[in-house]
């Protein structure tokens, strides 16, 4: 089967704030009043130090709530979802296991769940938001790209720190990962910028969103010499995807060109086909993105809005896809 890209985001987090509160007094100066006055100190600190610790609670609640959109956001529980031998296993999350032939080579789905022997345990916060940004393991090793560091690159400081966060709270699950050995070039990425999420601008929102999301890995054509990037998401990578069904699927062109993208689709159709797999003329989108919806389908009304319209903006570029001989046999794993 073709690429499914796998790890990894969105929006910064505002850290809860607690009001300082005013130290207790008296005008007593007795040995009664002292006494009192000791109490009520006593009694202001517990209460100062109960707040503070309710309100670093509460910011590491949200941090970990929105470190688990990142990771709904950028597929990360979409690849690394665990499989056994009849499946999906959820009471196994994100441990991996799942093998994906390729024509480079089969890659194996690794486990990033807390168990330090066969996991990301044993990884520091440091070591894991390298893996998801730049693609190198705590060895120095470089990862292949079919884990999309070249997308998450563009990662910002927050948002990777939610999601070390998220996958700090993952159960340990002892499940062995399988070493890739792919036919395929590594890709080293720079350090990332930490450029910020315009989250006040739609288009540059959406574009941040589409960017993390992967898009452009799927639908940019293949040429030659890998992926065109001269005409991004215009569509016609090639799928074979056996555990789907059988035959040939093609990315869609989803630039704005009126004859062969989806220039004629609304922002709401593009959200419709994103979170929930529906087409304008209401037929269901197969292939990968059957994978996606479970996660997709969780993006805020805001961000499916800000990703549609970023991609009703993309330049328009003539690529008429070939039709696709894929059938499919059932309803995806789930």
């Amino acid at each position: 089967m073709k690429r499914l890209a796998c790890i990894c985001a969105v929006v910064l987090i505002t850290a809860a704030c607690r009001k300082k509160q005013e130290p207790a007094g008296s005008a007593s100066t007795g040995s009664s009043g002292s006494a009192a006055g000791s109490a009520a100190g006593s009694s202001s600190a517990a209460g100062s130090s109960a707040a503070g610790s309710s309100a670093a609670a509460l910011a590491d609640q949200k941090l970990v709530e929105r470190g688990a959109y990142v990771a709904n956001v950028a597929g990360c529980t979409v690849c690394h979802m665990a499989f056994g031998p009849t499946g999906p296993d959820p009471s196994k999350s994100l441990s991996g296991g799942l093998a994906i032939p390729e024509f480079f080579g089969t890659w194996h789905v690794p486990n990033i769940t807390q168990d330090k022997a066969t996991g990301i345990g044993a990884w520091t916060d440091e070591q894991i938001a390298a893996a998801i940004r730049e693609g190198t393991r705590p060895d120095g090793t470089q990862m292949f790209p079919i884990m999309p560091y070249t997308f998450y690159n563009r990662m910002t400081d927050d948002d990777v720190h939610a999601l070390v966060a998220f996958l700090r709270k993952l159960p340990a699950v002892e499940s062995k990962s399988v070493v890739n050995d792919l036919k395929m070039p590594r890709m080293s990425v720079p350090k990332p910028a930490n450029a910020p999420d315009a989250a006040d601008d739609k288009l540059k929102h959406g574009e941040y969103l589409a960017t993390l999301m992967h898009c452009a890995a799927c639908h940019t054509p293949i040429g030659p010499r890998g992926p065109d990037m001269t005409r991004r998401f215009a569509g016609g990578y090639a799928f074979d995807l056996p555990m789907l069904g059988d035959g040939t699927l093609y990315s869609t062109n989803i630039t704005s060109d009126a004859e062969t993208g989806i220039g004629h689709y609304t922002e709401q159709n593009v959200v419709d086909v994103v979170t929930k797999l529906v087409e304008p003329d209401g037929k269901p989108v197969v292939g990968p993105m059957q994978f996606y919806v479970a996660a997709w389908s969780q993006l805020t009304d805001d961000d499916a809005r800000a990703l549609a319209a970023y991609v009703k903006s993309i330049p328009p570029v003539k690529n008429k896809v070939p039709a696709s001989t894929f059938k499919p046999k059932g309803p995806p794993p789930t």
